[in-house]
C-alpha cells in the first residue's frame, strides 16, 4: 500500500468484539493449519487475562496487524516446550502477572499492509511494555515457514546459520532478526500442522537490559552518581593533622553537594616528607609510610560522617620490607578495602624502592561496580580490560605527574579505556610546587570525567573537566543506565564484538 493513501495510523488495545475481524485475517493467512485462527473462548479467555498485552494496528479504521502476548513464569518451563505447551493449550492459563518473562503468542500482519514496517511497530511496542514491567526479556517460538523446501538437503540448524548469512530468505526469521531477537535454540515439534516448517520452530529471545532483579532492601542500587574528584593543590603542612583537616575540608565541600564519591590524587600526602628531607628520598618515604594507617582509619571515618565513598588516592605502605603504591576504598557503610599500583615507573623504582603488586580487581559499591588504577597503571589497557570483564562501571585513576606530557599520557589512556571498556573514567591530580621535598618538586594536573564516545555521550567524550593547575574541586554526574544501553545497542560494541575467538586476556592468579 502506498503510505502517501494513508491519513492515520493507530496503536489500540484489542476488545473481545474485535475477534471477528481478527478471524477473517488469519484464515487466509494459516489455511494449510488444521486451527487456523483463535475461538471466540481462546480469544476473550486471552483479553481477560491480560488486556495490556494484545495489541493491534489500524490504518484508516481497518486492521492491518495484531500482536498477542502472556507473561509466563519461565523457570516452570524448558527451551523444548511446544506451543500447546506454552499456552496452557490454549486456554492461557500458563498467564501469570507475577512471571519474568514475556511470552510472544502471535504477531500478524494483513498482506494488503505489508511492507509498511508494522511489524517493527508491534514488537516495539512488546519491548516497551516488557522494560515497564521490568520483565526479563521477550520470547517465542518462530516459525521458519521456508525450510520445507530445503529439508531434504540440510537440518534446522544449518538453514538458520545460512538465513543469518542471507545465503537463503526466510520471511519470518529475517524479520525476526533485524529486530535484535537470537535464535536460543531449535524446537522440534512446536506447531501442530505447521507442514511448512516441518513444525520446527527457532526458540527467539530478547534481553531487557533494563530488568534489574526484584530486591527486599530498602533502597535500590543508584543510576546516576555524582563524582566529586578533588585537584588538591602540594603545600607545605606543619604535621598531619593540618593535612586530614585540609582532606576533610574538600569531603565536606563534596558530601555538601551529595556526591556518591570523592576522589584524592595519587601521593596528595607527599608534603609530610618534607619533615624527613634530610635523610634520602628512599629513607624519606619509608617515613611517609608510617601515616598510612593512621590515613586509613580517618578517611574511612570521615566516609561514615559525611556519608561518601572515598578514593583516598594513593600513599606508601611498607609491609615486611616491601614498599607498595597503596590506596583504599573506604566505603559510607564502614567497609574498606584495598588496592595497589601494578606498574611503578622507572624514576620510582630507582628512587624509592617501590614495588609493583600482583593484584588487581573491582569493588563493589552501592553505586555500581568500580575499578581504580593508580596512574601508571592506567597506561596498559589489559588492566582495565580485566576490569570491564569484572562489569566495571566506573574506573578511578588518582595520578600525579610533573609535566604536562606526563599528564598527557594519563588524559589521552584515560580516554581510551573509557571508549573501549564501554565505562566512565574520572582522574584526579595533585598541582602546583612542592619545595623542601625530593623528587616532588612540581605538578602538573587537570582532573576530569571521561565518558564513551557515542550519541548518549558528550561527542568529545569529557564529561567535566577542572581548570588546569588550580587547587578545586570538580563536580559531575555520570548515567549508569546509559552504560548499560550502551552495551546493546551502541553505533559500536567495543565490549561484545572482541574476537575471543583469537584473542583474549587473562588474569593470572598468583600465590
Amino acid at each position: 500500500m502506498d503510505p502517501k493513501h494513508i491519513d492515520k495510523i493507530e496503536l489500540v488495545y484489542l476488545k473481545k468484539e474485535d475477534h471477528s475481524c481478527i478471524c477473517s485475517l488469519m484464515e487466509d493467512e494459516y489455511r494449510h493449519l488444521d486451527d487456523s485462527s483463535w475461538s471466540k473462548e481462546e480469544f476473550e479467555a486471552l483479553i481477560e487475562k491480560f488486556p495490556n498485552g494484545q495489541v493491534a494496528i489500524k490504518i484508516d479504521g481497518e486492521f492491518a496487524g495484531f500482536a498477542l502476548s502472556i507473561i509466563v513464569d519461565y523457570t516452570k518451563f524448558d527451551d523444548t516446550h511446544s506451543y500447546k505447551e506454552i499456552t496452557g493449550n490454549y486456554t492461557f492459563d500458563t498467564h501469570d502477572d507475577n512471571g519474568n518473562m514475556l511470552y510472544g503468542v502471535d504477531v500478524f500482519i494483513n498482506k494488503k499492509f505489508r511492507g509498511l514496517r508494522l511489524g517493527r511497530r508491534l514488537y516495539d511496542f512488546r519491548k516497551e511494555l516488557c522494560e515497564e514491567l521490568n520483565l526479563k526479556g521477550i520470547i517465542f517460538g518462530g516459525r521458519i515457514p521456508n525450510y520445507g523446501k530445503y529439508a531434504d538437503k540440510i537440518t534446522p540448524k544449518e538453514y538458520i546459520q545460512k538465513v543469518k548469512e542471507r545465503e537463503i530468505y526466510d520471511p519470518v526469521l529475517n524479520f525476526q532478526l533485524s529486530n535484535d531477537f537470537y535464535v536460543r535454540r531449535v524446537i522440534k515439534n512446536y506447531l501442530e500442522g505447521d507442514i511448512e516448517s516441518k513444525e520446527y520452530a527457532c526458540l527467539l529471545s530478547w534481553n531487557n537490559i533494563y530488568y534489574s532483579k526484584p530486591t527486599i532492601k530498602p533502597m535500590a542500587q543508584k543510576k546516576v552518581i555524582r563524582l566529586g574528584l578533588i585537584q588538591w593543590q602540594m603545600r607545605l603542612y606543619k604535621n598531619y593533622e593540618e593535612v586530614i583537616e585540609q582532606a576533610e575540608y574538600f569531603i565536606d565541600a563534596v558530601s555538601g553537594y551529595r556526591s556518591d564519591f570523592a576522589l584524592f590524587p595519587e601521593f596528595f600526602n607527599a608534603p609530610l616528607m618534607a619533615e624527613f628531607n634530610h635523610l634520602s628520598e628512599a629513607d624519606a618515604i619509608r617515613e611517609l609510610a608510617k601515616y598510612t594507617e593512621r590515613f586509613k582509619e580517618d578517611f574511612s571515618r570521615l566516609a561514615i560522617t559525611y556519608n561518601i565513598n572515598i578514593i583516598t588516592g594513593s600513599m606508601p605502605e611498607l609491609i615486611d620490607g616491601t614498599l607498595n603504591n597503596v590506596g583504599f576504598v573506604c566505603k559510607r557503610d564502614g567497609e574498606i578495602e584495598k588496592y595497589a599500583k601494578i606498574h611503578v615507573t622507572p624514576d620510582e623504582q630507582k628512587v624509592w624502592g617501590l614495588k609493583g603488586s600482583d593484584k588487581i580487581k573491582t569493588f563493589d559499591t552501592d553505586c555500581g561496580k568500580i575499578g581504580v588504577l593508580i596512574c601508571y597503571d592506567s597506561e596498559f589497557p589489559e588492566l582495565s580490560r580485566l576490569l570491564a570483564k569484572e562489569g566495571m562501571d566506573i574506573l578511578f585513576v588518582p595520578f600525579l605527574t610533573d609535566t604536562q606530557n606526563g599528564y598527557s599520557r594519563v588524559k589521552i589512556c584515560a580516554q581510551a579505556r573509557a571508549i573501549e571498556n564501554e565505562c566512565y573514567v574520572a582522574i584526579a591530580g595533585c598541582v602546583g610546587n612542592l619545595p623542601k621535598v625530593e623528587n616532588m618538586d612540581i605538578q602538573y594536573a587537570q582532573s576530569a570525567v571521561f565518558t564513551p564516545c557515542d550519541f548518549a555521550f558528550p561527542a568529545n567524550g569529557v564529561k567535566a573537566e577542572s581548570t588546569p593547575n588550580t587547587e578545586m574541586i570538580l563536580i559531575a554526574d555520570v548515567d549508569l543506565e546509559l552504560l548499560t544501553e550502551l552495551h546493546s545497542l551502541g553505533s559500536v560494541n567495543n565490549l561484545k564484538d572482541r574476537r575471543t575467538d583469537i584473542y583474549d586476556v587473562i588474569k593470572v592468579e598468583k600465590n
